[in-house]
């Protein structure tokens, strides 16, 4: 299995699966993995960013994710999502996520994901720049952008 350097990675987010994660196939649906990185990404542009308080301070929209599924997650699993942006662009970044099982206190990658967010004018409905506060927040807190 790749060695995904949980080192880089300095957010996280606890989360229980509950039984409407399950499928018929007793693992946990893919779809629900998207909930998982929904969630990440806020915790991390709340706690880290100071951003998205409130619904209409959404000024991103996801314009692509990409999810490699390592191992199936099961009922009652607890799961840790790794979050960090791993590139600023001047109208995207991208989120890196490290979907985990965390089974005997050792975090054991379920899935890996990229996410590429852009800025986002809602009136326009047109791509706008990423602010450059929010640049400075992120390469002060990411050491390896």
């Amino acid at each position: 299995m790749k060695d995904y350097q949980l080192n880089k990675f300095k957010h996280h987010i606890d989360l229980n699966v509950r039984f409407m994660d399950v499928d018929a196939l007793h693992h946990v649906n893919n779809a629900r993995y998207l909930n998982f990185l929904e969630e990440s990404r806020i915790a991390y542009s709340q706690e880290i960013l100071g951003m998205f308080k409130q619904i209409d301070e959404f000024n991103v929209v996801v314009a692509r994710i990409e999810i490699d599924f390592l191992q199936s997650l099961a009922f009652h699993d607890k799961v840790r999502v790794y979050t960090r942006v791993s590139k600023v662009g001047n109208k995207s970044f991208e989120f890196e996520s490290l979907i985990c099982a965390m089974r005997n206190d050792k975090a054991v990658p379920a899935a890996h994901a990229m996410q590429t967010i852009v800025g986002f004018d809602m009136k326009t409905q047109k791509s706008i720049p990423i602010p450059e506060d929010l640049k400075l927040k992120v390469n002060s807190y990411e050491t390896d952008i």
